[in-house]
């Protein structure tokens, strides 16, 4: 009986498999022997980082609604009073305090407009999987983090009152975007985005 030509397994089949496949790689599905060296599938981590960017943006959403309405009317006699008392008359102290919650409003409109718009630029980057996304969220999110911060301490520091509901959702927005950085500096996170740069 003769020796089969090298390389060919008895009964005629390169490889050993039946009908001439070759042998499936070492670690891969034996029915998608190309699969060896593919890309890396999307990791929890990446899905959850992408979900919690809409969630902070959410919660930053309502952190910012109430200066949006110059913060009502208790606010408005609290600016007509200080500045009766720097010397103002009653006309002038009303008139100043209506231009300062004009003011304040515009103000808190454009920040409003600039922050959504840089939530959305890191999520459909993040959608996109861009590196570049990953890493201008993590210095947002810290700038973030500490301009909040900053604000709680500082209302606190010069007992300037404080909306209940602002404060929750302060500290509701610190606690996310803390959890946000961790996924984002995740190994699984920076790996795969990493496959996308080459």
């Amino acid at each position: 009986m003769s020796t089969p030509p090298y390389g060919e397994q008895p009964g005629g089949h390169p490889g050993g498999q039946p009908g001439g496949q070759p042998n499936p790689k070492y670690g891969t599905d034996p029915y998608a022997p190309g699969t060896y060296g593919g890309p890396m599938a999307e990791p929890k981590k990446f899905s959850l980082l992408k979900t919690f960017t809409l969630v902070s943006l959410a919660i930053y959403v309502l952190n910012a609604l109430p200066g949006l309405f110059g913060g009502g009317d208790e606010a408005r006699q609290e600016m007509i009073s200080a500045y009766e008392q720097a010397g103002m008359t009653g006309q002038e102290a009303v008139d100043a305090a209506e231009l300062g919650a004009a003011f304040n409003t515009g103000f808190a409109w454009i920040t409003l407009i600039i922050g959504v718009g840089l939530y959305l630029l890191v999520y459909f980057g993040l959608v996109k999987n861009k590196n570049w996304a990953r890493v201008t969220g993590i210095v947002f999110a810290i700038i973030g983090v500490v301009l909040s911060v900053v604000s709680v301490a500082f209302g606190a520091l010069f007992g300037l009152g404080a909306d209940m509901l602002v404060v929750v959702l302060t500290i509701v927005y610190v606690i996310v975007t803390i959890y946000w950085l961790m996924l984002a500096f995740s190994g699984e996170v920076k790996a795969y985005l990493k496959q996308f740069t080459r």
